[in-house]
């Protein structure tokens, strides 16, 4: 027979920790984002339930076959999700939510509380799986605490009753067995988080594809997008990327762009890329890939997070020319646009290397075009009278770059910024009724206004969507760029610069749109942060990551090993961070491990002191004894302090002898003629050297 087997069922009430345990396993897997509204409201039902009338025993609560079919319907539901092309974890992620619920409302008597704490564990370990948010460690952490005192108070319960003694129980669980308990749980948590770094690491793309949920963070970054994507867009305060400046000088906000996909094809309505196949880009992300881009402009590295987007976008200040980071296989589209199709629908982080694009300042960048961009020309049949403005708008320049610079204007100063444009007239395009009748819109219709007046002149141009803006996190010390910070703008081609930028949106108008959606409160501020330091440094940590953590670790080690010996090498000044390495990923994990290294000598340093002064041994003697232990003269307990010096100078030089000898006359002082014990540091020296060159020297 099983002990589980011999246990006493209980039926006594769950303590109030099996109840905040559910609702912390079913909270860590609410945040993910992944479970359905109905099925967390039918959890959260359950859970109230059982607040307020606690174990109440109503007969429903008792009845198997009842509660057999509720496990069936749980399965059930389950089931028909995966068949309407869920993902499988994703249907466990709501059995486990059913199941839970169906279980904290079963009251029969119970041998163990094993099926309440898997089906807990089980949403813990699902959470774990699907989310990177910042709550979750905080979550995982009070569910422990709860989880081993659920346990716990099970276990003494169904003791007290076997031995007949039920308020046994009652009287160990005092407020120091839950003192020891929340110790217990919260240094298991702290020995995971020192074994984080050296686990192997194990990806799984499936798990983390897009379930339920899915908001418009994601439109306006197709292949094809209709005028009035983005001004929907701006409606979302969501945060769509982290930025952090490397090198470079920090760019005021009306000067930060962040370039994602370039359209090519206009219909007077729709932008969309051409359907030419993708250029792979050759090489490894994680090692960094050389993209070749154009050199000309301020240099300037950043380190990004990017948040869930379709497609796999890789943005950038202007046209990367290096990136670096976990992206997998990159391709670029015929408009410039690098893409990482493995991140789509995830989150991704990334290091990439840009220079600024210049704005139109020279009528020396647009010489007569030396290649051939006819498709920057195409038009759809428009009403004349768009031509003749093109001309009107650029009567008085002279040059390309002249021209340019006047629709620019034009639109600056005649257009009105709106992120609700007016409603279209029947049988106009939207860009028509822009230019010609009321030019009022968001930035997409100014950017796309301004590609077709410069195509009328037969100046290639194209529009581009991405972020522009930003705020500063300064928490955290790092842009960030929320969906409402969604923007278009024009390139122009130069045969002497190439694609060069254009923004005709007015820019104060722009970011005030911006600002009005955005929380600027510090606390926000300090949530963002933390989020991009748990995803940058938890989640995001791979192999990469983890070897060079170890590697500085290590390197910490002998630095402080040679700083320690007093060698010339411990004083000289730390090697500079390569700017290909991977900010902010090693510097918390090496001081993380450094800092548990430092607890445990300090824990063992009190431990060796407390040994002494439990023996009554003065610091030096107490080392020269271990010393000797290590070389095989260990004393007996009954053998004198005097007899044990004159046995160990038959086994030692005379020099060490002797030191020993003082050593032990100096203890004898101490302890018998209650006179301290003078310094014997000189004396440990020289038996230490003694022991070292016995220990070398021919046998």
């Amino acid at each position: 027979m099983s002990r589980l087997e011999f246990r006493v069922p209980v039926a006594l009430p769950r303590p109030r920790s099996a109840t905040l345990m559910v609702a912390l396993a079913t909270g860590t897997l609410a945040i993910t984002g992944q479970v359905a509204p109905w099925a967390l409201g039918i959890a959260a039902l359950a859970l109230g339930f059982v607040a307020l009338r606690g174990e109440q025993h109503a007969r429903w609560r008792t009845n198997a076959w009842l509660l057999n079919a509720g496990l069936a319907g749980c399965i059930a539901a389950a089931s028909a999700l995966w068949l309407r092309g869920a993902l499988a974890i994703v249907a466990l992620a709501h059995f486990a939510v059913l199941a839970q619920a169906l279980q904290l409302l079963d009251t029969r008597a119970r041998r163990s509380e094993f099926l309440l704490v898997a089906l807990a564990v089980f949403q813990v370990t699902i959470a774990a799986n699907l989310t990177d948010s910042a709550w979750y460690p905080l979550l995982l952490v009070a569910f422990t605490v709860c989880c081993v005192w659920t346990l716990v108070v099970h276990t003494l319960r169904a003791e007290a009753l076997e031995a007949g003694e039920l308020g046994a129980a009652q009287r160990i669980l005092s407020v120091g067995l839950w003192r020891t308990t929340l110790l217990a749980s919260l240094a298991s948590v702290a020995f995971s988080a020192l074994l984080f770094p050296i686990l192997p690491r194990i990806r799984s793309g499936a798990i983390f594809a897009r379930g339920f949920g899915s908001g418009i963070a994601s439109a306006g970054f197709s292949d094809r997008v209709e005028l009035g994507d983005i001004g929907r867009i701006r409606q979302d305060a969501s945060v769509a990327l982290r930025v952090e400046t490397l090198e470079g000088e920090a760019l005021a906000p009306a000067q930060r762009y962040w370039r994602g996909l370039a359209f090519d094809r206009f219909d007077g309505r729709r932008w969309s890329v051409s359907s030419e196949p993708p250029i792979p880009i050759y090489g490894d992300p994680e090692i960094g890939v050389d993209l070749g881009g154009p050199r000309h402009g301020e240099r300037i590295v950043q380190r990004i997070a990017r948040e869930e987007m379709t497609p796999g976008v890789v943005f950038a200040a202007g046209f990367p020319t290096l990136v670096r980071g976990g992206l997998g296989r990159l391709v670029r589209d015929g408009n410039g646009s690098v893409l990482a199709h493995s991140t789509t629908g995830k989150r991704a982080i990334y290091q990439v290397v840009t220079h600024v694009p210049a704005r139109v300042t020279a009528a020396k960048r647009f010489r007569p075009q030396r290649e051939d961009v006819s498709r920057y020309l195409q038009l759809p049949p428009l009403d004349p009278a768009v031509a003749a403005l093109a001309r009107q708008i650029a009567a008085g320049a002279h040059t390309d770059a002249e021209r340019v610079a006047a629709i620019e204007r034009h639109l600056q100063r005649t257009g009105r910024y709106t992120d609700t444009p007016p409603a279209l007239a029947e049988g106009v395009s939207p860009i028509e009724q822009f230019l010609l009748t009321r030019t009022e819109g968001h930035c997409e219709y100014f950017a796309s206004a301004e590609v077709v007046l410069l195509r009328s002149l037969g100046i290639p141009a194209r529009l581009v969507n991405g972020y522009a803006g930003g705020h500063e996190n300064e928490v955290g010390g790092f842009i960030e760029v929320a969906q409402s910070d969604a923007h278009a703008w024009v390139e122009v081609h130069s045969a002497d610069a190439g694609w060069v930028a254009s923004d005709p949106t007015p820019v104060d108008l722009r970011l005030a749109g911006a600002d009005a959606l955005r929380s600027l409160s510090s606390l926000g501020d300090l949530a963002s942060a933390l989020e991009l330091w748990w995803f940058g440094n938890v989640v995001d940590f791979d192999r990469g990551h983890q070897a060079r953590a170890l590697r500085d670790l290590w390197m910490s080690w002998n630095r402080w090993r040679a700083e320690m010996r007093g060698e010339a090498g411990g004083a000289e000044p730390e090697t500079q961070q390569s700017s290909d390495s991977e900010p902010g990923s090693e510097i918390p994990w090496k001081w993380l491990a450094v800092g548990a290294g430092a607890l445990f000598a300090l824990s063992r340093l009190r431990r060796l002191r407390a040994g002494s002064a439990a023996a009554g041994l003065p610091r030096d003697y107490a080392r020269a004894l271990r010393l000797l232990r290590r070389r095989g003269l260990a004393r007996a307990p009954a053998t004198s302090a005097r007899a044990f010096s004159r046995a160990v100078a038959e086994g030692i030089s005379p020099a060490g002898a002797e030191a020993f000898a003082g050593l032990t006359e100096a203890y004898l002082a101490e302890r018998f003629g209650n006179a301290r014990a003078p310094s014997g540091a000189r004396e440990l020296a020289c038996l230490r050297e003694s022991l070292r060159e016995a220990a070398s020297g021919p046998r």
